[in-house]
């Protein structure tokens, strides 16, 4: 088969197991930091591959593939992430290619499409707000929001009026203005087709806001049977039941209110961030990243119950002292005999960073009870230390 693989994960499409190069011939968009890693794994003269471009206009993409159709008219389109997933939609759309389209992804993208068509559905979700209301003097506080925004990039905060007068400008270039609502909030991540859904609740310690605006550690850790468990379940299955994708995989957002009330915040067709994937892999017995790929193959994957008796958790830390900066290392003072931290991934010694969110390292974790999990995840929020050293400013990126 001839495949397309859109993708901005260096260390992805070299897993043979997900997406094998001596079955498929593959044609690699993604930028150059990934072509040089396909590198690593398939010899040069076997890489073919254009460089994914920096722009958001989808038809940027669409006129480099004229050409490339023409060397290798690509048969399916694969996508990983959420950067990626929308382009694809397009692509299929354009070359006339099966899996899903721009009306099924967009959705899945657009945060004020997904608000409008659940709402009509009985969905709670975030409510817009009027600036106008502001005019008069009166201020709550708010959230201002782009609409495509990814990992809490372009999300404002904004709980005094100054806040709102720094960052109102972005409503003038279509972002969101929404009410701020307080409360915990959830991710449930899983997977649906025609014949079922599966899925599994996690709750956030921390914020993803929190870990990439405020540069601030980030955990989840999975909910054992309950009522808050079954009920975070349904409304996720509902919200997916209401939009038009009808097979893929899942990662949506939850707040759960003080008065108990559930609200829909936002969801993705592709895998969550953080270790969501090792957790579904390794705990839970189901290859999220595997479905997705068969599914936009049209392999017809299976559903495959969630395992049950192990809780999973993770946690991302971005603590570096210095940014930009150069990642030195990992410090950690002796940990329980029992943390159930069992995996750990750190970004290559040297590497420089320009951003806290490039210098980051994740944990993954799996325990019989959420308070195992969640205890071990705070002794490790308390006891690693990211070493860095600060960027000459020679060398500082640009």
């Amino acid at each position: 088969m001839k495949i397309l693989l859109l993708n901005i994960w260096q260390d992805f499409p070299f897993n043979r197991n997900l997406l094998n190069d001596e079955e498929h011939e593959i044609w690699h968009v993604c930028d150059p930091n990934g072509l040089r890693y396909v590198r690593n794994y398939v010899s040069e003269d076997e890489v073919s591959g254009i460089t994914l471009p920096t722009g958001e206009d989808p038809r940027e993409l669409l006129m480099a593939l004229q050409s490339v159709y023409r060397e290798f008219p690509f048969e399916r389109v694969v996508a990983l992430d959420e950067r990626t997933v929308l382009p694809a939609a397009y692509i299929r759309d354009v070359f006339n290619i099966p899996g899903p389209r721009v009306a099924e992804v967009e959705p899945f993208r657009n945060k004020r499409t997904m608000k409008e068509i659940l709402a009509k559905k009985g969905i709670r979700v975030i409510r817009d707000l009027d600036p106008s209301t502001f005019e008069s003097g009166a201020f709550t506080p708010c959230v201002i929001k782009k609409i495509d925004g990814t990992a809490s990039g372009g999300v404002h905060l904004c709980p005094t009026l100054a806040d709102y007068e720094k960052h109102r400008g972005d409503l003038a270039h279509g972002s969101l203005f929404e009410e701020f609502v307080e409360g915990d909030i959830f991710h449930v991540d899983g997977a649906f087709k025609a014949t079922g859904i599966v899925s599994m609740p996690h709750a956030y310690i921390s914020t993803c806001y929190h870990h990439y605006v405020l540069g601030q550690p980030v955990g989840s850790v999975g909910m054992e049977e309950s009522p808050l468990k079954q009920r975070l379940n349904q409304f996720a299955h509902e919200v997916i039941a209401a939009l038009p994708l009808r097979e893929g995989i899942f990662h949506m957002e939850i707040i759960r209110t003080a008065d108990d009330e559930l609200i829909f915040l936002e969801v993705a067709c592709r895998i969550g961030g953080g270790e969501v994937y090792r957790n579904f892999a390794d705990v839970y017995n189901f290859n999220l990243l595997e479905f997705s790929i068969q599914s936009q193959l049209g392999l017809d994957p299976p559903l495959r119950e969630l395992r049950q008796d192990t809780i999973a958790g993770w946690l991302m830390i971005n603590n570096v002292d210095h940014v930009p900066g150069i990642f030195t290392g990992v410090h950690c003072d002796p940990l329980a005999l029992d943390n159930c931290m069992y995996s750990m991934w750190q970004p290559r010694i040297g590497r420089k960073y320009e951003s806290r969110e490039q210098g980051f390292v994740k944990f993954s974790l799996r325990g019989k009870t959420s308070s195992e999990v969640s205890t071990s995840i705070l002794e490790l929020m308390d006891k690693i230390k990211l070493n860095s050293v600060p960027l000459p400013d020679a060398e500082k990126l640009t």
